[in-house]
């Protein structure tokens, strides 16, 4: 029996009110509006803590089912997931469902952020293969500028954070 956006408010509404209500219909409208529907429906999973320490979030498939968790803490400084990291999740679901690598430093991933941040701030931006390069003496991680124009590449840390980045994209708070 396939989960359905029903389950998916029915699941975070039962679990977080209103709030979860909020986030699922925020996944709904990126959904819509970046993915043209395709997104299969998921559970959104807010939690206080993160098993990983240092994630504000991930895309769960595979082995231990489909679920995107959110971390959203009691008592927070700086761990705390908002409309961005669910962006950022869905990218990963998306790769995940189309069978694509839906790591950051894969060619999907960076295809995706280059289309999404054109879709939503009119930006062309080049997220460049990542490489390691000997840079005096030490390896040090580069990005390729684009092959054709020479355009710099965003660093792997700003591809691997993406929308969370000085290109300006802020989509508020989780839920609101």
């Amino acid at each position: 029996m396939a989960f359905t956006i029903e389950d998916m408010r029915r699941f975070a509404g039962e679990a977080w009110g209103q709030f979860g209500i909020n986030v699922v219909e925020q996944w709904c409208k990126f959904n819509a509006a970046y993915f043209d529907s395709t997104l299969r429906p998921v559970p959104l999973v807010i939690t206080n803590t993160q098993p990983f320490g240092r994630l504000i979030a991930f895309c769960s498939y595979g082995g231990f089912g489909r679920t995107i968790p959110l971390n959203v803490p009691k008592k927070h400084d700086r761990l705390i997931a908002d409309n961005c990291t669910l962006l950022h999740e869905m990218v990963h679901q998306s790769l995940f469902e189309r069978g694509e690598n839906p790591k950051h430093a894969g060619e999907p991933w960076r295809r995706e952020i280059m289309r999404l941040t054109k879709v939503i701030k009119g930006v062309d931006i080049w997220a460049g293969k990542s490489t390691v390069r000997r840079v005096g003496g030490k390896a040090t991680r580069m990005n390729a500028a684009h092959p054709e124009t020479g355009q710099a590449s965003l660093p792997q840390g700003v591809i691997a954070r993406w929308p969370h980045n000085e290109l300006g994209i802020n989509f508020g708070k989780l839920g609101m």
